[in-house]
């Protein structure tokens, strides 16, 4: 039982706190090479320098995990936690399985608490950000807004049949969030996309059928036309998206 919950906990911070970014291999490399010239008259073998290096590893993250639930109001004390390591090794624990398996049912339920207030708090943040840019954004030369909230700067018509949802396109696209971050490229990927435009947001549904093909636009498109509070693939929940879509090809189904 105490295994178990203690697994839900490793995963539960995993979820909650680990950088997106964080790659356990990178990191290893990189607390090995910082590491490696300061402890290499003590460390004897290969073995020792690998226990070492994930125990590194392993401290940095707890630093990084304990910054973080502190911003999130979620108080613990290092020292402690280094004793109850050293007991567990050691067998001498000084609470009852029964104790430690309440306790981390406890933690886990505070941390879940305190998660969804921060979710709900960058919910709220994530949508005020958005209207402001669109705001902005739609004060510039050629922006147009349309009925449900889309902005979009037609930037070349194309020539053609115009779109309807059963048309099948072929495109190259970049999404970026307001803050500049790419979430997604075909041109990184140096392959173009073709689905049917009925199966994508409604924003694009929306959006490409003022182009056809070999035209571009950009669109600029609110969460209730992208994917709401969702978080979907690297993209924050409630946010505003940009998108910059190259039409190369275009089949009407009859």
């Amino acid at each position: 039982m105490i295994f178990f919950l203690l697994k839900r906990i490793i995963l539960l911070f995993i979820i909650l706190y680990v950088p997106k970014s964080f790659s356990v291999s990178e990191n290893l490399s990189n607390v090995y090479l910082q590491s490696y010239s300061k402890t290499n008259n003590t460390l004897q073998n290969k073995n020792e320098k690998l226990a070492y290096a994930l125990g590194v590893s392993l401290g940095n993250y707890v630093n990084q995990s304990f910054e973080k639930q502190k911003k999130m109001g979620v108080k613990l004390d290092k020292n402690s936690l280094l004793k109850g390591i050293q007991d567990a090794i050691s067998g001498n624990l000084k609470l009852s399985h029964q104790e430690i398996s309440s306790i981390l049912e406890e933690l886990e339920a505070k941390l879940k608490h305190a998660n969804k207030i921060q979710s709900e708090k960058n919910i709220k943040e994530n949508f005020i950000q958005g209207e402001l840019y669109m705001k902005n954004f739609s004060k510039m030369k050629g922006v147009k807004k349309t009925s449900s909230g889309l902005l979009y700067l037609l930037e070349r018509e194309g020539e053609g049949e115009a779109l309807t949802n059963d048309t099948k396109i072929t495109v190259h696209y970049k999404g970026t969030l307001i803050n500049g971050v790419e979430f997604d490229s075909s041109y990184r990927r140096g392959q173009p996309i073709s689905l049917m435009l009925k199966d994508v947001i409604l924003g694009w549904q929306e959006g490409l059928k003022y182009i056809k093909k070999g035209g571009k636009i950009k669109l600029v498109i609110p969460p209730n036309l992208a994917y709401g509070e969702k978080e979907v693939n690297g993209i924050p929940s409630n946010s505003t998206l940009i998108f910059d879509i190259e039409l190369l090809d275009v089949v009407n189904r009859l």
